[in-house]
């Protein structure tokens, strides 16, 4: 019995009993105490990385009337495949902002938005939002400005041969289209009658667009960096083909009525710079009126 009653505290020591009285006896092998203050806090997780604007600039597209397009280029990189897209176009003359929401875009490519707006400055800020919450936000300033008027160089020859009318404004350049604006000057004039080069130069292009151009041609101009575009051609009139070299006038096709036509007219267009290549239309009104002057 005596052996019973020595041996309990050694039992006890060794595996920690119900006592409670054995905080300060040492846990064979522990390095340091036993904590008292409640569960250790783990370290914080590394904040989400925010997208990155990797392109991001604005500039004037063709102005036109009283009104310009904004165009905007931008592209983001995020771990995420799409990010929410927003552009604020703020006038720094103080006639206010315009917001527009562009929804979820893609990562990792190159965006292209175009935005129409009054002649004057703005400050043009763009935000990308994650899926995470991060958001970048970057701005830059455009200058929205009635475009210089170019000059057509040399002198020309007026393409219609006979009696012609410029028409109303709807005829003119800039005029509203459904869903465009008009690209060219109509010159109203009856079916047949003959229709020559402007100027000399090269056919670029020789087509037929239903619902649209109807037949219509493009020449290259000699020495120039000008296009001249001929619509609504009557069929079976067209006399040279893409690739011939055509003198200032020299006879090419007949008026017409043809694609989207209300009526018997040539729709003349002049490009400056490649026609659909780099090139922007202008306003072919006062070459044509300088063309039919002289004769």
């Amino acid at each position: 019995m005596v052996a019973l009653l020595l041996a309990a505290p050694v039992a006890l020591a060794q595996t920690g009993g119900a006592s409670g009285g054995l905080g300060s006896v040492p846990i064979p092998g522990a390095d340091a105490p036993i904590p008292t203050g409640g569960v250790a806090t783990p370290p914080p997780a590394p904040a989400s990385p925010r997208p990155r604007l990797t392109i991001f600039d604005a500039s004037q597209a063709v102005a036109t009337g009283s009104s310009s397009r904004a165009l905007v280029r931008f592209q983001v990189s995020d771990a995420a495949r799409r990010v929410r897209v927003r552009l604020a176009f703020v006038s720094l003359a103080g006639d206010g902002a315009k917001r527009v929401n562009l929804g979820r875009r893609r990562t990792g490519i190159v965006h292209s938005v175009r935005r129409s707006l009054s002649f004057g400055t703005y400050r043009v800020r763009i935000t990308a939002i994650n899926p995470r919450g991060r958001r970048a936000v970057r701005a830059t300033t455009v200058e929205v400005a009635p475009a210089a008027p170019a000059a057509v160089t040399g002198n020309g020859v007026f393409p219609v041969r006979g009696p012609y009318d410029f028409g109303r404004k709807d005829s003119r350049f800039g005029a509203p289209r459904s869903g465009h604006i008009h690209q060219g000057q109509d010159v109203a004039a009856a079916e047949g009658t003959p229709m020559v080069a402007p100027k000399a130069g090269t056919i670029h292009w020789r087509a037929y667009q239903a619902g649209g151009a109807g037949y219509y041609l493009v020449l290259d101009a000699d020495g120039e960096d000008f296009m001249y575009v001929f619509m609504h051609l009557r069929q079976g009139s067209l006399l040279v083909s893409k690739g011939d070299h055509v003198a200032a006038g020299q006879q090419i096709a007949q008026v017409g009525n043809t694609g989207s036509s209300s009526g018997p007219h040539l729709h003349f267009e002049i490009w400056e710079g490649a026609w659909y290549a780099g090139g922007h239309p202008i306003d072919p009104l006062p070459a044509l009126q300088s063309w039919a002057a002289a004769g």
